[in-house]
C-alpha cells in the first residue's frame, strides 16, 4: 500500500498541470523563459565538445539545437546536438503559481523536474573513417535563485498589464504572449535586469553524460566502443548584474580504467550584446593547467554564436597540449527581443 502511495505521488508530479485546477491561479511556465545564460549541451559535454571546460550553472532552456565546428591543427569536425526538457516535450508547463512557488518537497521536486533536460549529439569521427562519435546527456538545475517565476512578480505584472489594456487572459496552454496586441517587452527587460542583479546568489547544476564511438555507420553500425561516462557539478556565483564567477568539477571516464578528475574556475562578463568568458582548468588526464576563452554573441531570433579557443590534452599523457578552436551556432526557446 505504501508503495502504491509513493507511485501516486510521483505520478502527480509528472502529470502536466497536476493540482492546477485546485489552486485556481494557473500560469504557463514557458511564457517566462528569459533570454539569459544559455548553458552548454550536456551531450556535447560528454563528448568533450563544449566550448569551455568550466560550465555555466544556470537553468537550461526548454529546447535548444546546436550546430558546431571544432578544429585543431590536424582536424576539422562538424557536429550537432538537440536538447529538450521532457516536461516541456510532454505538454507540461501549466501549473498553479502558488504550487510552483511552494517550498514543500513536492514544490522543490517539481521545479527541478521542469529544469531537467535530455540531450543527444552526433559528430563524425575524423580519426576513424566511417565511424561516428555519439553522446547522450542528462542535466538538471537543483538551485536557481534567478528563476523569474519563483523570485519575481513577473507573472503578476504581466497579468496586470493585460488587464489594464482590456486584453482577455490567455488560455492555459498558450506559451506565447506576443500575439495578443500588448507590448510586454519593457516588463521582460526589467525582469532580466532584476534577475541578473541578484548579487550573492549561486546557481547550482549537475549532469551526467555518456559518449561512445560507433562500429561503422551511425545507423548501420554493429555496436559501440570506447564508452566513457562523465559526471559534473557546476556553480555560478553572481557578483553583480554583469559579472559572474564559475566553478566546475568533472569526473571523467567514471566507470572505466582511465578515471580522472578535472576542476576549473572561470569568470563571465556580461553585456547587452555578448558575454565574455575566461577559464583555467586543471586536467588530471595530463596533469596540466589549461586556459580558455570564449565570446557568446546574441543574434536575432533566439540564436547566439559562440567562438572559443582552448588548449586540450594530447592523445598521450606526455604529449604537448593541443590548441583547439570551436564555433557554435545555437537556437533556443526563450522570450527574446
Amino acid at each position: 500500500m505504501r508503495r502504491f502511495a509513493g507511485l501516486a505521488v510521483v505520478g502527480a508530479l509528472l502529470m502536466p498541470g497536476a493540482g492546477s485546477a485546485r489552486d485556481g491561479d494557473n500560469i504557463n511556465l514557458y511564457r517566462y523563459v528569459l533570454d539569459v545564460d544559455v548553458p552548454e549541451s550536456p551531450a556535447l559535454v560528454a563528448l568533450e565538445e563544449a566550448p569551455l571546460r568550466v560550465l555555466l550553472g544556470a537553468a537550461p532552456k526548454p529546447v535548444m539545437a546546436t550546430v558546431l565546428a571544432s578544429t585543431t591543427p590536424e582536424t576539422l569536425s562538424p557536429g550537432l546536438s538537440l536538447d529538450i526538457a521532457p516536461y516541456f516535450l510532454f505538454g507540461g508547463g501549466v501549473r498553479s503559481l502558488s504550487g510552483y512557488r511552494s517550498n514543500s518537497v513536492a514544490g522543490r521536486l517539481m521545479r527541478v523536474l521542469t529544469k531537467t533536460t535530455v540531450s543527444a549529439a552526433l559528430i563524425p569521427d575524423t580519426a576513424d573513417g566511417g565511424a561516428w562519435r555519439v553522446g547522450f546527456g542528462l542535466r538538471t538545475t537543483v538551485h536557481d535563485p534567478h528563476d523569474p517565476v519563483l523570485n519575481s512578480t513577473l507573472p503578476e505584472r504581466i497579468a496586470e498589464e493585460m488587464e489594464r489594456q482590456g486584453v482577455p487572459p490567455p488560455a492555459d496552454s498558450d506559451e506565447n504572449l506576443t500575439a495578443r496586441g500588448v507590448d510586454l517587452s519593457a516588463l521582460f527587460e526589467e525582469a532580466e535586469k532584476e534577475m541578473r542583479a541578484r548579487s550573492g546568489d549561486i546557481q547550482i547544476s549537475g549532469g551526467w553524460g555518456v559518449s561512445a564511438r560507433t562500429e561503422g555507420g551511425v545507423f548501420t553500425g554493429e555496436g559501440l566502443r570506447d564508452t566513457r561516462h562523465t559526471f559534473w557539478l557546476t556553480g555560478q556565483a553572481v557578483l553583480g548584474r554583469r559579472f559572474d564567477v564559475l566553478a566546475t568539477m568533472q569526473v571523467l571516464d567514471a566507470f572505466g580504467s582511465g578515471l580522472e578528475l578535472r576542476t576549473g574556475l572561470g569568470v563571465q562578463r556580461k553585456t547587452s550584446m555578448a558575454d565574455f568568458r575566461a577559464e583555467l582548468t586543471y586536467d588530471g588526464t595530463d596533469e596540466r593547467l589549461h586556459p580558455g576563452a570564449a565570446i557568446d554573441v546574441k543574434l536575432p531570433g533566439c540564436t547566439s554564436a559562440i567562438a572559443s579557443l582552448t588548449t586540450a590534452s594530447g592523445t598521450d599523457r606526455h604529449d604537448d597540449p593541443v590548441l583547439r578552436g570551436q564555433l557554435q551556432l545555437r537556437w533556443y526557446f526563450a522570450r527574446c527581443r
